[in-house]
């Protein structure tokens, strides 16, 4: 069965694990706002646009390269799950938001980075 997170340069998005260096299915969250904020009153108001985050608790060094190479496109496609844990294909900004950008080393496992998070910006919903 293949991966239900998928990913590429064009809304014909591949699957994690059909890409040239299979990866694992990340954890995933969808955030409808990139923060919120604390307004006079106590409320809280969202700002921004909504966000998928991905996360890899453990991940190889060859498949971070690989997802890293999304990095430098523009906007890319990306099919992940929104709040009601349905699937969409979507159009998005990557971003590395941790400043290690690839995970922590793992002294004992070569070749494995943990914690790696990804972050897209959601441009709008393709399908």
């Amino acid at each position: 069965m293949s991966s239900d997170f998928k990913i590429d340069t064009t809304t014909t998005v591949v699957s994690l694990d059909a890409l040239t260096v299979p990866c694992p299915d990340p954890q995933w969250e969808f955030r409808q706002y990139q923060e919120q904020v604390s307004l006079g009153n106590g409320s809280l108001r969202g700002m921004g646009l909504p966000v998928i985050v991905w996360t890899f608790p453990l991940i190889e060094d060859a498949q971070v390269a690989q997802l890293e190479a999304y990095k430098s496109t523009s906007h890319i496609y990306i099919q992940s799950k929104n709040r009601a844990g349905a699937l969409a294909v979507y159009e998005v900004t990557m971003n590395w938001v941790d400043p290690r950008q690839d995970g922590d080393h793992m002294g004992g496992f070569r070749g494995f980075r943990s914690g790696l998070v990804i972050e897209f910006i959601v441009w709008g919903v393709v399908t």
